[in-house]
Formats: structure tokens, C-alpha cells, sequence
């Protein structure tokens, strides 16, 4: 069985989180509201005014890009419904 992580986030909010996953992790690089509200989800540690991903942050940001790539082959089957992907 699949488990999901439902955790909504504003699009600024997403995006920091992806900036971290990518190596911005200094506190002064990303927006203070977005770290406040990524750390209250425990997202996101802090330490020594750097920002990594928690593991639950890790498998937010994996579901979110899971999901991205389900709309988009969605998006493409409703424009050519005899689409197979393999």
C-alpha cells in the first residue's frame, strides 16, 4: 500500500521548499514567512542558519513531483487519447 503525504502549500511556499532540496539552505537566501511556515509542518530543520529538508519534507517535495508528472501525462491523454506510456 501507497502512502501519501497531504500537506498543502502556497506556490512561494513550494518553491522554497524545492530551493532547499537543491541546496539553497541558507536562512538568508529564502523568504522568512515560507521557512516560519516549513518549519511549523516540520518540512524543514534549521541549524546553524542553514535549512535542510526533514525526512517528512523529503517525501512531501517526492509526492509533489510525483504528482507533477501524473498531470502531465494526464494533460496528454486528454489531448491524444490513444496515448500509451510505458
Amino acid at each position: 500500500m501507497k502512502h501519501s503525504v497531504i500537506i498543502p502549500l502556497s506556490r512561494q511556499e513550494e518553491d522554497t521548499l524545492r530551493l532547499i532540496a537543491h541546496g539553497i539552505s541558507s536562512i538568508r537566501h529564502l523568504s522568512p514567512d515560507d521557512l516560519d511556515q516549513l518549519a511549523k509542518l516540520r518540512l524543514v530543520d534549521r541549524l546553524d542558519g542553514k535549512v535542510t529538508l526533514s525526512d517528512l519534507g523529503q517525501v512531501r517535495l517526492a509526492q509533489s513531483q510525483e504528482e507533477q508528472f501524473l498531470s502531465i501525462i494526464r494533460a496528454a491523454r486528454d489531448h491524444q487519447p490513444d496515448l500509451r506510456v510505458v
